[in-house]
């Protein structure tokens, strides 16, 4: 796995390192946001950890003390197990839960009944139980059907029914508290998880923009590289955070509502899929330039043209302007930057394009010339108002139409 630099968190980190990375995270976010702000675009994971607790604590409230049950402890730890980040995913998880015990009770009553308890039967349940669970498809972290079947086999058939009613209480609250008590959206998560991944580009742009100015040498180009080919992994989890916003409002009775901003999140997260792309070829183009690769003369690779760091310099604030046009739907303000940070890309190309006109070198002209077209292409694909991906941005009038 490619690593990355700085402010990025390594991917062969230990657990701790990552804790502690993520808490220096979130701290930073704080401080720069400030408190107010953060809880609003935390909202939906503090609504739903107060609804988890709540129904977790009715749960064992119910089964202690109206239900009197032997372990009513068991009933919140249904609720843990059933509820998921949306309501759609809760309900089926509820369902495979209940499933799954069903599964387990049956087996394990049949089983002891057929050859009694010994070893044998406690090996046939757990072989049956994992292969049951690959069999029905549910997840790989759902293995209730061997450890209801242990329990049956340990404590008798008679907690069974037990453990059925305490897993059907569990899972109904579960499923309750998700989708009828302010269901999660994540909508507004995913416009986070957009800008995130648009705020890591305008900072790779903008790294390379200034290195460029510098004595920019190979490893330097190769962390650019690095750095573009980590932010993959950032995209999935950007694609990942998309679909679910889309998974979230499936079982809302209202879920036209939601059709204009989860249209701009999926348009978003593809703008940026190929915007991360087409960032990556620049870096490669950079590293081939520097290494002499297919022939590229190395002796003038450092020496290029001062509008080529302009023009990543633009892209930078493309991206950051574009970034704050997914949270919450962005600002005429942030759109005016992004206008006008393309047209001055677009000047410093035609700069770029001039200067690169007067290469002989066949090879370092081809280089060149992809160069050109990925920049280009960058900002095509943020274009709001002739590029392919309108949807992309929040609804404002163009000013030439006031």
């Amino acid at each position: 796995m490619d690593t990355e630099s700085g402010r990025r968190h390594d991917r062969a980190a230990s657990p701790l390192e990552r804790i502690v990375s993520g808490g220096a995270s979130v701290l930073g976010r704080v401080r720069s946001m400030g408190v107010g702000r953060w809880l609003r675009m935390e909202r939906e994971s503090l609504i739903q950890t107060v609804k988890v607790t709540a129904a977790c604590v009715l749960g064992w409230w119910l089964a202690a003390y109206v239900l009197k049950v032997d372990l009513p402890v068991l009933v919140p730890i249904g609720v843990l197990l059933t509820v998921s980040a949306t309501a759609y995913s809760t309900v089926v998880r509820g369902l495979q839960q209940v499933g799954a015990v069903v599964v387990g009770v049956g087996a394990a009553t049949g089983l002891i009944w057929l050859i009694g308890v010994n070893v044998v039967t406690m090996a046939v349940l757990v072989v049956a139980g994992l292969v049951l669970t690959r069999l029905l498809n549910l997840p790989a972290q759902n293995v209730q059907i061997p450890i209801t079947a242990l329990l049956v086999f340990a404590l008798g058939h008679t907690y069974g029914f037990e453990r059925l009613s305490d897993v059907l209480l569990g899972a109904g609250l579960g499923i309750a508290a998700n989708l009828l008590i302010l269901p999660p959206r994540f909508v507004e998560k995913a416009g986070k998880e957009l800008a995130r991944l648009s705020g890591e580009l305008a900072d790779l742009a903008g790294d390379m923009s200034r290195g460029l100015r510098q004595d920019w040498d190979s490893d330097m180009a190769q962390g650019w590289l690095d750095r573009a080919r980590g932010l993959s992994q950032l995209l999935e989890e950007t694609k990942d955070a998309a679909d679910q916003a889309a998974e979230s409002v499936r079982l809302s009775l209202r879920r036209r509502r939601y059709d204009r901003r989860l249209s701009q999140v999926a348009e978003a997260a593809a703008c940026l899929d190929h915007a991360c792309h087409q960032l990556r070829g620049l870096a490669r183009g950079l590293v081939d330039l520097i290494g002499g690769a297919r022939g590229l003369p190395v002796e003038r690779a450092a020496d290029l043209p001062e509008p080529l760091a302009e023009e990543l310099e633009a892209l930078s604030r493309v991206f950051r302007a574009f970034g704050e046009l997914q949270l919450g739907g962005g600002g005429q303000e942030e759109l005016e930057e992004l206008r006008a940070a393309l047209r001055d890309g677009e000047r410093e190309q035609r700069l770029l394009a001039d200067e690169f006109r007067r290469t002989r070198h066949v090879a370092l002209g081809s280089l060149q010339g992809a160069m050109l077209d990925d920049c280009a292409r960058i900002r095509h694909e943020f274009d709001p108002d002739n590029g392919p991906h309108k949807a992309a941005f929040p609804r404002r009038p163009h000013p030439e139409s006031t």
